[in-house]
């Protein structure tokens, strides 16, 4: 990862994590009913547009927007300084370690295995699944650690799936959009102009990861 790629990164993180603190505001403030969940998109980007990278680099950025994610959600932050606070709340604070992770770890994989063939669409289909992931990882983690989690009360499940899929949708559309956006000025960001108009996004999206990722995820073939 070189210092390119580093600020690429922070840039990301850090306006995905800007907007997760401002937005609640102006959605409360206007009755806006959907959540978007910034964050997800900026890793979701920076795994598709920072490339190549290694698998130990998603893993770490995830861990970042863990933390960051945490320190963007008022709950949590109020949760980890008051020096009172419960397990339940102590888990959905730090579940965000682990989900997070999850869900750009989703996101590489889906993007490299996307590109080569719904290439338009393809940050929109990798977007969803790892919005996704992360969700469904963050509920199982709190069922499993907590007792105090209403499970047992009527629609409580099929209320957060619901937000989980609608959130999932909405971040897919806005990486879409924003990947489109980005992608050819940060291509030539990263790229230089020495590496000439074919260097896109998505050539440059496999070389660096062949060794981390098994050969049927570019090819769609398993080893015989």
């Amino acid at each position: 990862m070189n210092a390119k790629e580093v600020f690429l990164i922070v840039t990301f993180l850090l306006a995905g994590t800007l907007l997760n603190i401002g937005y609640p505001v102006v959605a409360m403030a206007y009755a806006i009913p959907v959540s978007i969940e910034f964050v997800i998109a900026a890793y979701c980007l920076v795994a598709m547009l920072a490339v190549p990278l290694r698998m130990a680099e998603i893993a770490g950025i995830g861990i970042l927007a863990g933390i960051l994610t945490i320190l963007s959600n008022y709950v949590h932050i109020v949760t980890l300084i008051s020096g009172h606070a419960s397990w339940k709340a102590l888990c959905m604070a730090l579940a965000n370690l682990v989900s997070e992770p999850a869900g750009i770890v989703v996101c590489f994989i889906s993007f490299l295995y996307l590109a080569a063939r719904v290439r338009a669409t393809a940050p929109f289909a990798a977007a969803f699944p790892a919005t996704m992931a992360s969700g469904l990882t963050y509920l199982a983690l709190l069922l499993l650690l907590t007792l105090h989690i209403p499970t047992t009360q009527p629609g409580f499940l099929e209320a957060f799936l619901f937000r989980i899929v609608l959130a999932a949708i909405v971040n897919a559309a806005v990486v879409q959009v924003v990947f489109m956006v980005a992608e050819r000025p940060v291509n030539r960001y990263l790229a230089g102009p020495a590496a000439g108009a074919g260097a896109d996004i998505y050539s440059r999206s496999f070389p660096g990861v062949r060794e981390d990722l098994p050969p049927e995820i570019f090819t769609g073939t398993k080893k015989s």
